[in-house]
């Protein structure tokens, strides 16, 4: 019977671990996400890893020889609990799966808010006032329009600063 497991990948090998695994054979799963880095005073987007120096990898736990695995170029091993080696739910990695689209990159969640929803700023510098959701602003910002003075005003902020009221 085949398991996921997780292999903890040496820093910033992840992608030489997953394409030398591959090579020998081994079915490999390695969640990407696209991310925006300020490189040289720009904004680029690039593609990384969702969960930076792990990848997922499909093992018969009774039959499999791990001595290969471990001496794989960017391998720093299998993730362990004490001396035993967990097995990574199917549900899981499954669900990454269906969520991955062609370039490999996972697509992210919705905030899940409906327009006219009432949202709480939990953060910041308006912490304590609350609004109603217009919009989601780029990949990690929501619109609020807020009442302050006695005007409606449009405010963006960082989605982790909200919650429902």
């Amino acid at each position: 019977m085949q398991h996921w497991y997780a292999i903890h990948c040496k820093p910033r090998e992840d992608a030489r671990a997953e394409l030398h695994l591959e090579n020998q054979g081994y079915e490999v799963f390695r969640p990407k996400q696209r991310i925006r880095r300020r490189r040289g005073g720009r904004m680029v987007a690039l593609v990384d890893s969702l969960f930076p120096r792990y990848l997922f990898i499909r093992l018969d736990n009774v039959h499999e020889n791990w001595a290969p695995i471990r001496s794989t170029r960017g391998v720093a091993g299998l993730v362990r609990w004490g001396s035993q080696v967990p097995v990574v739910p199917e549900p899981v990695v499954e669900t990454l799966r269906e969520r991955t689209g062609e370039d490999g990159c996972v697509a992210p969640l919705e905030a899940g808010y409906r327009q006219g929803e009432r949202l709480r700023i939990e953060e910041g510098p308006f912490a304590g006032l609350e609004g109603v959701f217009q919009a989601r602003s780029g990949e990690d910002r929501v619109i609020l329009l807020l009442e302050i003075m006695r005007r409606a005003q449009r405010l963006v902020v960082p989605e982790t600063a909200v919650a429902r009221a």
